[in-house]
């Protein structure tokens, strides 16, 4: 008989499974050795999505709790809702509480920064957000400064100003990535500022952008995109990119040496289902995989 595994059965696999993932990851580091030698962290653009429930989630999963089950598979996640405003203090509590430890969250700056602003005049708001997402403590990861496509190179001054702010957060632990979604601001002049301030410029595969991989921090951070709304479900890969997928995970250890570390996000629009996306990187990157959920259903218990 097929039980339905609740919420406190996924907390116990959460805590006896912590030390299983410990011993997988220092097992595939000696495996890996002629591969991938840093950290790096796979996961999706988001995680609440109705279309995962009965393949990613089991069946009836309540919105409340698919975070929980989510960090039984993937080990970080790109917060989407961030992009919208900053996080009441207990909702940041409450993703804190629903993950393990070794969990992280990357997180979207907020459009009223990137998008109304245009990274004008901005000290104030950004400052709120980075002190909101540092409730995260060691769990908040980097924060992706997502640029619209009206932001171009006539705008770089205000992009300098931006950098030129970020010591007055007084905040040391705070990492960012930037997207551009303009081809014009992809250039040597900007990529040396993006160093002078240890800030990533993203990697992203998206619709109108040339692929690159150009790495501007001690971190890198790649964005597999793909075309918005290029798919009207999302239950399971509809558009086969393993070749694309291996292109990316090939560029990781090609510049691994000028990185410690290495964060990758996987969008539902990139193949159809951003779990297996995930899956895929992780295993072309020789990173183990656990499977979803649902999936475990009546196994674990």
């Amino acid at each position: 008989m097929t039980v339905p595994m609740g919420v406190a059965g996924v907390q116990l696999a959460h805590r006896e499974g912590t030390a299983s993932r410990m011993a997988e990851r220092a097992e595939t580091d000696v495996k890996r050795a002629d591969g991938l030698r840093i950290p790096a962290r796979v996961g999706t653009m988001g995680w609440s999505y109705d279309d995962w429930e009965g393949v990613f989630y089991p069946e009836a999963t309540e919105s409340r709790d698919r975070l929980k089950f989510y960090a039984h598979t993937f080990d970080t996640v790109e917060i989407d809702s961030t992009f919208y405003g900053t996080p009441r203090e207990s909702v940041i509590q409450s993703w804190h509480r629903s993950t393990p430890g070794e969990f992280v969250f990357c997180s979207k700056v907020p459009n009223l920064i990137t998008h109304e602003l245009g990274l004008r005049n901005c000290l104030e708001p950004l400052s709120a957000f980075v002190q909101a997402m540092a409730g995260l403590g060691a769990k908040r990861g980097p924060m992706l400064f997502q640029m619209p496509p009206s932001f171009t190179y006539d705008e770089r001054e205000a992009l300098r100003d931006l950098l030129k702010c970020l010591p007055k957060l007084e905040d040391a632990e705070a990492r960012f990535a930037i997207e551009f979604r303009h081809p014009s601001l992809l250039r040597e002049e900007l990529y040396e500022l993006l160093r002078d301030h240890n800030v990533a410029l993203a990697a992203t595969e998206y619709d109108g952008m040339p692929r690159r991989f150009i790495v501007t921090a001690d971190f890198a951070y790649v964005r597999l995109i793909g075309i918005h709304g290029a798919f009207s479900w999302h239950q399971v890969v509809q558009q086969d990119r393993s070749e694309a997928i291996k292109s990316w995970s090939n560029a990781i250890v090609k510049h691994q040496a000028s990185i410690r570390e290495c964060w990758v996000y996987c969008n539902n629009d990139y193949e159809g289902y951003a779990p297996e996306t995930g899956r895929r990187m992780l295993e072309s990157l020789g990173l183990p995989t656990r499977a979803p959920a649902a999936a475990m259903q009546g196994k674990l218990f």
